[in-house]
């Protein structure tokens, strides 16, 4: 009988649970349209763009850790809830090579490549915030990371399953 190590077995476990986890993301999530939006989902989005501005003027690749690399050239679904009334808004863009914020909208992109989720009152602190990209950095760090990314489809699905289990075990 052959024997195989605990570390194979759980290497494959985390396989098994990240291409499951990655099937179940392959299912496209409709395009949300504009007049889905909560009311409030018009006034982040408009309070987005100062806080872009800003964003796009003092971000450097450093000031995201060692995952910023995985941002670059993504296209984004940031979703997000208010539980306090149960709705929930979305909004998208790119992130360029650069890790720039580009082609801001109200609404979901058909062709994006990663979810973002968090909270309004995350988001709330982060369009506040004088220095958004610590913000956004601090929102993003593990272990209490109050925005989570998930990849859209097979591949980006199981890369970020495997980026998120090794911030949690190493962030």
């Amino acid at each position: 009988m052959k024997y195989i190590s605990n570390v194979t077995i759980s290497a494959r476990i985390v396989l098994s649970v990240a291409l499951v986890l990655a099937a179940a993301g392959a299912v496209a999530t409709p395009a949300v349209a504009q007049s889905d939006q909560p009311d409030w989902a018009v006034q982040m989005f408009d309070d987005m763009g100062p806080m872009v501005e800003t964003y796009n003027e003092n971000v450097n690749a450093s000031d995201l850790g060692p995952g910023a690399n995985q941002l670059r050239n993504e296209n984004v679904n940031l979703v997000v809830d208010d539980p306090a009334n149960g709705t929930a808004a979305s909004v998208s863009f790119r992130m360029d090579g650069d890790l720039r914020i580009q082609e801001l909208e109200l609404g979901t992109r058909d062709d994006a490549t990663i979810r973002m989720s968090t909270d309004k009152a995350t988001m709330d602190r982060i369009i506040a915030s004088g220095s958004p990209v610590n913000a956004f950095n601090d929102a993003l760090t593990p272990p209490n990371a109050e925005i989570k990314i998930s990849g859209i489809g097979m591949v980006n699905a199981v890369k970020w399953t495997v980026l998120n289990l090794l911030a949690d075990i190493f962030g």
